[in-house]
C-alpha cells in the first residue's frame, strides 16, 4: 500500500498557525529551534515556507513552550484551527491570555491576506 498524499491546503494552514505562534514567542528562531530539539533553524524555515510540518516529538515540545510567561500553544488549534491559539498557565490573568489569543488570530488573518 502506498503512502497517502498530503493535503497541501491543510499543510499550508497548519504551517501558518505554527508560524504565528513562533512569532509571538520572545526568543530568537535559533533559540526556539534548540528548545524544539533541532540543531539549527532550517526545519522552522521550511515550516514558515509551508513546505514541511513538525513531527510528533517536535509538536509535543512546541506544546510546552512558554509564551510570554502567560500561556502555552494549544496543539489542537495548531492541527485543526479550532479553539484558542493558546492555553493559559495556571494563575495567569485570563484577560491577558485572551489578548494574546486575539493577537495570534489577527496575525493569522493578516498572513492569509
Amino acid at each position: 500500500m502506498g503512502r497517502r498524499k498530503r493535503n497541501q491546503k491543510l499543510l499550508r494552514e497548519q504551517c501558518s498557525r505554527v508560524t504565528v505562534l513562533l512569532s509571538l514567542i520572545d526568543q530568537s528562531e535559533a533559540a526556539i529551534s534548540r528548545e524544539l530539539g533541532h540543531a539549527n533553524a532550517s526545519t522552522l524555515s521550511r515550516v514558515r515556507e509551508g513546505t514541511t510540518f513538525l513531527d510528533s516529538e517536535t509538536l509535543a515540545r512546541l506544546g510546552g513552550l512558554d509564551v510570554r510567561g502567560l500561556a502555552v500553544p494549544n496543539l489542537h488549534w495548531v492541527l485543526t484551527g479550532t479553539g484558542a491559539p493558546f492555553l493559559g498557565k495556571p494563575g495567569r490573568k485570563l484577560a491577558l491570555v485572551a489578548a494574546l489569543c486575539e493577537l495570534a488570530s489577527h496575525e493569522l488573518a493578516t498572513a492569509k491576506s
